[in-house]
């Protein structure tokens, strides 16, 4: 069996085939201990008493009870919240401190659901105990992908390679349909068919990302052609509260020719699978399906209890404990997300460096932005000396002023406002360091919310830069950057996201 101990579980690219395939194992152990009357009398058990902390920032039903059914089975205990009131989230409480809040009252492990894409990398990064992601924004939900993976390996004489899985409903806006087909591809000979409205489609980014780990991708125009050729079918709710500027009654038009009723399933032998819950008013799952031979779900949603119980129990079966330190790790307070440019002799008379003999000058900024940057620091009533101009016969513009080293909130502000500014600190008159700094573009990642103070930070994924928090992939804009400064700091990240 592959070492679980004191594991993080955030992503589940993070895992490799072996490890999937041992916990999947596990799982149809717990089963058959269930189904032979042996829930409470089996030796997977912690032998000394555990406690996981619950901290649900966004709704659940399934992960949150499940997790917590599955700590009871084990003989462990839990305690925590589900949505913010009555926590103190509500007073701006960020997520560095209820991490080390858990630690310090000696939670065992934690598991966290929250809005943000790369929340919980962040939470584990913090955290001195195992963290498990219970959905972050729409980018992961590894437990989920786990337990689809047994409910496959279960039904599908416990092996993966070779298999051909049908999606459907909405592709766009879940993290389900993200988990899974990333755990599918760690393995050989897949094949995933999917039909759906082009707003609800699979995302480019993650089909280009299956693509790359030789995952065949194929769209289709109905469900019965994607059920036509496939053995399983996984239908997702749409995610409406993640839908900006789209009623309920237009996803109900979308969804018209995808939704699952008697008449797409007749005749096929296929698995109807799904996350749940079921909108009950869009209805992407007819209730008639509820009673035919090919739903699937309530045995699925039995599966993650079972995996649940798998992966904790490898997780905290030991009988060590992590002690509290009450420190952070220093790492954890500056990004490696600055990129170094070469600083030039020649200076520009009237645009960028002359009047000041100490300060900061942004280049490369969109026109027009400059302005609502010396907003957003507020230079004018801090008394600072500042100049947002826009630059001659071009869209660009730049803000020079005699604030000495901005803050990292600052600094993050201004690429909200203006991606991949240039930074130039000022001395005696001279540039004496000048950057690019880089920010992640995925508006919902963690590192965009300027009061947790996140450090972006970026990895090497064979030449693709990625952020480290969501794991998208970052293009860099800012045209002035030279091919050599852009490879050097390439070069310099480190070449996984395991490294802080």
């Amino acid at each position: 069996m592959v070492n679980f101990k004191n594991r993080d579980v955030i992503s589940i690219t993070d895992f490799s085939p072996e490890e999937i395939l041992d916990l999947c194992g596990l799982g149809k152990v717990m089963y058959d201990l269930e189904k032979s009357g042996r829930r409470y009398n089996s030796e997977y058990k912690f032998t000394v008493k555990r406690k996981l902390a619950s901290f649900f920032c966004e709704s659940s039903t399934r992960t949150r009870l499940g997790t917590n059914a599955a700590m009871y089975e084990l003989n462990g205990v839990f305690d925590g919240f589900s949505g913010a009131e009555g926590t103190s989230l509500t007073k701006n409480e960020t997520i560095r401190d209820t991490i080390m809040m858990a630690n310090a009252l000696h939670y065992d492990a934690i598991i966290m659901r929250h809005s943000k894409d790369g929340a919980l990398q962040w939470a584990a990064d913090v955290s001195q105990t195992p963290v498990i992601n219970g959905g972050d924004g729409i980018n992961e939900h590894p437990t989920q992908a786990l337990l689809d993976m047994l409910t496959l390996y279960m039904y599908n004489n416990n092996k993966f390679d070779g298999l051909t899985i049908g999606f459907g409903g909405d592709l766009s806006h879940g993290r389900t349909i993200r988990s899974l087909s990333l755990a599918l591809s760690h393995f050989d000979d897949i094949t995933i068919r999917w039909a759906a409205e082009d707003f609800l489609g699979m995302p480019k980014d993650l089909s280009d990302l299956l693509q790359s780990r030789s995952v065949k991708v194929e769209r289709l125009e109905t469900v019965r052609e994607v059920m036509s050729g496939v053995k399983f079918y996984y239908m997702t709710r749409p995610q409406t509260e993640r839908m900006k500027d789209v009623s309920q009654e237009q996803v109900i038009e979308m969804m018209k020719k995808y939704r699952v009723d008697l008449s797409q399933v007749d005749g096929f032998d296929v698995r109807l699978m799904h996350p749940l819950p079921v909108n009950s008013k869009i209805a992407e799952i007819d209730y008639r399906v509820y009673f035919s031979p090919v739903q699937s779900f309530f045995k699925q949603a039995e599966f993650g209890l079972l995996l649940r119980k798998a992966l904790l129990y490898e997780i905290l079966k030991h009988d060590g404990y992590i002690q509290f330190s009450g420190k952070l790790d220093p790492k954890l307070e500056f990004g490696n997300n600055k990129l170094k440019r070469e600083i030039k002799t020649r200076i520009k008379e009237g645009m960028f460096i002359d009047n000041i003999l100490y300060g900061t000058c942004l280049d490369h900024l969109p026109s027009a932005s400059a302005q609502g940057i010396a907003d957003g620091w507020n230079l004018k009533d801090r008394g600072y000396f500042f100049v947002p101009a826009n630059i001659p016969k071009t869209n660009k513009s730049f803000l020079k002023t005699d604030l000495i080293d901005p803050t990292e909130r600052e600094l993050k502000s201004a690429a909200i406002k203006a991606p991949d500014p240039t930074v130039n600190y000022i001395k005696d008159g001279k540039v004496i360091s000048k950057f690019v700094y880089l920010l992640c573009k995925n508006d919902n990642c963690i590192t965009r919310a300027v009061n947790e103070d996140v450090p972006p930070k970026f990895y090497n994924d064979d030449g693709t830069i990625r952020c480290r928090y969501c794991r998208r992939p970052y293009t860099l804009k800012n045209q002035k950057v030279s091919e050599t400064e852009l490879k050097s700091f390439v070069q310099s990240l480190p070449k996984s996201v395991n490294p802080l």
